[in-house]
């Protein structure tokens, strides 16, 4: 689904609806972003459905993509170290982050696992 023409927003859709496939829920505070010269900058990637991301894909485009995915609900809150983010339910939760380049006919992950045929870690 990452190629040229594509809208941001869209990327939201598809992983809300797999999410939810599953009995799951999407944190909606925090969202992918574009890097750049700036480590965090635009746009701003919200991995929920109906969101209002601006912008379309373009070859050269470099952006993540890291929701966070819960057992219960999207409600979040952090705790006073300002870092650790939990659930408002205290459900168990995960989050993870590709880096992605857009190019002429697609896409490249840049953090795919270069052996394994791309296996993530996890899965060994």
């Amino acid at each position: 689904m990452v190629k040229p023409g594509v809208r941001y927003r869209e990327i939201g859709n598809v992983i809300q609806k797999h999410a939810q496939s599953g009995g799951y829920s999407v944190v909606r505070s925090y969202c992918g972003h574009g890097i750049h010269r700036l480590f965090h900058t635009a746009p701003s990637i919200p991995h929920y459905a109906k969101n209002k991301a601006v912008g379309i894909m373009k070859p050269g485009h470099t952006f993540t993509i890291e929701p966070m995915i819960s057992e219960g609900t999207w409600r979040d809150e952090q705790w006073p170290d300002e870092w650790t983010a939990v659930t408002m339910d205290g459900k168990l939760s995960a989050q993870f982050e590709e880096t992605l380049l857009v190019t002429d006919t697609g896409v490249e992950i840049l953090t795919r696992r270069r052996e394994k045929n791309g296996q993530p870690y996890f899965m060994d």
